[in-house]
């Protein structure tokens, strides 16, 4: 929020690429909860409390100190901010085009993954460019950014044919038949999963336990549903607990003082 009222106020606000700073990631999804939902709220009253700036309302897109009123600076930010809107609206558009216009819904999920799969290879690429070293050591995390069941989804927007006979082949293995139904209950779910991940995502931290079988479960479960569908929940209850006037309490990090070394 100071760095919105230092730009408005005409001063210049410059970032320093090569800063370094040792943090203490959190330690588990509870803290990680607790930590990005104080973020998302951070962006929830930024949003509303500058709302007269997005979009140069106020004729701030002329200005030279900053960017606040262009439109590409508010295309970036709302493309963040609603992204958990986006995806529930999506796939209720899906499900209810399904049964409108089938071939209709076909088309528009395809072009809708198309755009998931650039938008992936794009930014792992550039992500793990940006920073080789680094990139050498976290690509896999990177790789598992949208989840495991994403990455099937587009994998079967790609290599349709391949991905079905693959998975008949693997049910026929467990004596289990392709029958009618399925195809179209595969249809649904992919239509659904857009909007389910979060919920998914929001389980793994619920279930989350110190250790043993819980442990080893939420992990599961995170890993199927992608850290971007976690953020995505963490920002959905960062709308509900402003909407409803929840009291933003600092909810900080337990600090554990462990070092990792890479």
């Amino acid at each position: 929020m100071s760095t919105f009222r230092a730009q408005l106020a005409g001063r210049r606000v410059l970032f320093e690429p090569h800063a370094r700073v040792w943090a203490e990631e959190p330690g588990s999804i509870a803290a990680l909860w607790k930590q990005r939902l104080r973020w998302a709220r951070g962006n929830v009253q930024v949003t509303w409390r500058f709302r007269s700036v997005w979009f140069g309302t106020l004729r701030l897109r002329r200005s030279r100190t900053h960017r606040l009123g262009s439109v590409s600076f508010g295309a970036i930010w709302f493309s963040v901010f609603l992204l958990p809107v986006t995806l529930l609206v999506a796939s209720a558009a899906l499900v209810a085009l399904y049964f409108v216009d089938n071939p209709l819904s076909h088309t528009a999920f395809r072009a809708l993954w198309i755009i998931n799969v650039i938008t992936y290879v794009f930014l792992l690429s550039y992500s793990l460019l940006i920073d080789p070293q680094v990139g050498r050591r976290s690509w896999r995390q990177g790789a598992l950014f949208p989840g495991v069941i994403s990455l099937l989804i587009m994998a079967t927007v790609l290599l349709s044919h391949q991905v079905s006979w693959m998975v008949r082949r693997g049910l026929a293995e467990f004596g289990v038949t392709y029958g009618h139904a399925a195809p179209a209950a595969e249809v649904l779910f992919t239509y659904v999963w857009l909007a389910a991940s979060m919920g998914v995502a929001y389980l793994a931290k619920v279930v989350e336990g110190e250790s043993g079988p819980r442990r080893h479960l939420s992990a599961a479960l995170l890993y199927l549903a992608g850290y971007g569908s976690l953020l995505c929940a963490i920002t959905l209850a960062a709308y509900a607990k402003e909407f409803r006037g929840a009291e933003a309490v600092w909810d900080k990090t337990e600090k554990t003082g462990k070092i990792g070394v890479p």
